[in-house]
């Protein structure tokens, strides 16, 4: 298949090593979706539970300690005020076996392992615990979600999510985390953005708490890799006063002293050299690969020629009882918005029955030879496949499908239930499967494209067509369809889309490709789209 059928928009495949995919797709990739994120909340809960038993099993043998140590001291203090303390036979007796028998008993009381059973417990849960991929997943998410609504690294710290302001805030040691995860990938300049808003975060109210109990970072840990980026950038003398900060915070620190006195040497050769600090580079230019209109205030001015709502009557003779709303987005591809075509209750039961069920959502090479699919390092979802005749509900959302477009299900993949993650996205790609060259050849390709909106997001997850400079928002219950071939067979390019990242909330979709082979009679193919009106599928709508 055609390197941009993919990734498009200048993109670079991101293609891994099957080995690695394959390794990625064994794992739990918590990140890629929302649906069961509350397991790990009452995972936690187990394990607070068990720590609080090893915190009293430590109390009981604290207290028995206290209690032993109360008793000897007693008895100690009765031998000094006795005035013959061993003249009695009895005491001495008494001494002798005390410290013969009782100190044997406190050695080995004090060498029995405490809490063995809740530290056994808390290893037999580590490996249900997020990896070091799941935490990278999660900062990729937060990564490209900034990317493409352009909001600052300061602003997303402190709760504001593309305007609205939200009570939930980032950590300094969450700001230092995600600095550090992007220079791994030589992201200087975000890293930078990161880690001074970590260095913000540290004087707000009860941002300490967590870090003061187990690991930091100390502030001078912030500025200390605050510093060690902008000698990335070559910024010598930014670099020069974040270390001064950090040395001022922790005098003696002799690894800071260190890393201090080496750039100072350099920089200052350098200036008495006159040889001026390399420029950086450009960074990469996260919005070609988001494009900025998924918050639909684009500059970009659209054809709005034409395009109006109506009540479809005319695709099946049953819509003349139960006529079905419909918003035409473009004619050219031919976009529609179908309203009302999956009941609450319908979506409900999707989304409970799909939640146990969904793996890491793959992509498909058809012209490949390989048959293989692969773990989409571009698609950040999980999902499942259900065939049309899988229950009730999806035998009649088939038929309202059938009914609001006019083409024939019985041509159609399963229907794909899709759940996107923290900043769940789709990169810009179209969905025919092949080209031009293979297509008419006999090989099935997709036709059209539904994706039902099983639930509203709060903010975020819109489907962007960046050539049609068209941004539908997720209304629950609505269903998106557009053609990928035009009335000849061949590709529509336009129907490039972008599944936009989300912001706030979960993204529930499922989608539906109907194949074009056994469509000959619905859509047939005619000269040119001017002819399409008279086609007996959904063109019969255009006035």
């Amino acid at each position: 298949m055609p390197f941009w059928r993919l990734v498009l928009l200048g993109m670079p495949f991101l293609a891994l090593a099957f080995g690695h995919l394959r390794e990625m797709h064994d794992q739990q990739s918590l990140s890629r979706s929302v649906a069961n994120m509350d397991d790990m909340l009452h995972m936690e809960d187990d394990l607070v539970s068990n720590v609080e038993k090893l915190a009293e099993a430590l109390s009981r043998r604290a207290k028995t300690i206290k209690w032993g140590v109360f008793k000897m001291m007693k008895r100690r203090q009765q031998y000094k005020i006795s005035r013959e303390p061993f003249a009695n036979p009895i005491d001495s007796f008494s001494l002798i076996r005390h410290m013969q028998s009782d100190w044997l008993m406190w050695l080995v009381y004090l060498e029995k392992p405490v809490g063995q059973e809740e530290l056994a417990h808390l290893h037999s849960r580590m490996p249900l615990l997020p990896r070091y991929s799941d935490f990278a997943d999660a900062a990729e998410g937060i990564r490209k979600m900034a990317a493409t609504y352009e909001m600052p690294a300061s602003d997303i710290a402190n709760g504001l999510l593309d305007g609205v302001q939200y009570s939930s805030h980032l950590k300094p040691i969450d700001c230092l985390a995600m600095g550090l995860h992007l220079v791994k990938g030589s992201r200087w300049h975000a890293a930078e953005q990161w880690i001074s808003a970590g260095i913000e975060a540290y004087d707000r109210k009860g941002s300490q708490v967590e870090m003061e109990l187990l690991r930091g970072p100390e502030l001078a840990d912030l500025h200390r890799a605050l510093a060690q980026v902008q000698m990335k950038q070559k910024n010598h003398e930014g670099a020069l006063q974040a270390y001064q900060v950090a040395l001022k915070l922790s005098p003696h620190d002799s690894d800071i002293f260190g890393e201090y006195r080496v750039l100072e040497r350099r920089y200052l050769t350098l200036a008495d050299a006159g040889i001026e600090p390399m420029e950086q580079d450009e960074e990469y230019n996260e919005y070609v690969l988001h494009p900025p209109c998924c918050s639909a205030r684009c500059e970009v001015v659209r054809n709005l020629t034409r395009l109006y709502c109506v009540y479809n009557r005319v695709t099946s003779p049953f819509l003349q009882l139960a006529p079905i709303k419909t918003e035409i987005l473009s004619l050219d591809p031919f976009v529609l918005l179908l309203h009302d075509m999956v009941r609450q209750k319908e979506s409900t039961l999707i989304r409970a029955s799909s939640k146990e069920h969904l793996l890491q959502s793959e992509i498909t090479n058809t012209d490949a030879s390989s048959s293989e699919d692969n773990v989409a390092i571009f698609r950040t979802s999980k999902s499942v496949w259900y065939s049309s005749d899988f229950n009730d509900t999806t035998k009649k959302i088939t038929e309202r499908l059938a009914d609001a477009t006019g083409l024939d299900m019985h041509f159609t993949e399963y229907f794909q239930v899709i759940n996107y993650g923290l900043g769940g996205f789709f990169a810009t790609h179209l969905d025919m499967l092949l080209s031009d060259k293979t297509r008419f050849n006999g090989t099935s390709d997709r036709i059209a494209t539904t994706v039902f909106y099983l639930n509203g997001v709060r903010q975020g997850g819109a489907t962007h067509f960046p050539l049609l400079n068209l941004t539908v928002f997720p209304q629950p219950g609505s269903a998106l369809f557009w053609y990928n071939l035009d009335t000849k067979g061949n590709d529509q390019r336009s129907t490039m889309h972008t599944g936009c990242p989300v912001i706030v909330g979960s993204k529930w979709v499922m989608t539906k490709w109907v194949g074009d082979q056994g469509q000959e009679f619905t859509r047939p193919c005619v000269p040119s789209s001017s002819s399409a009106k008279e086609l007996p599928s959904a063109e019969r709508l255009i006035i």
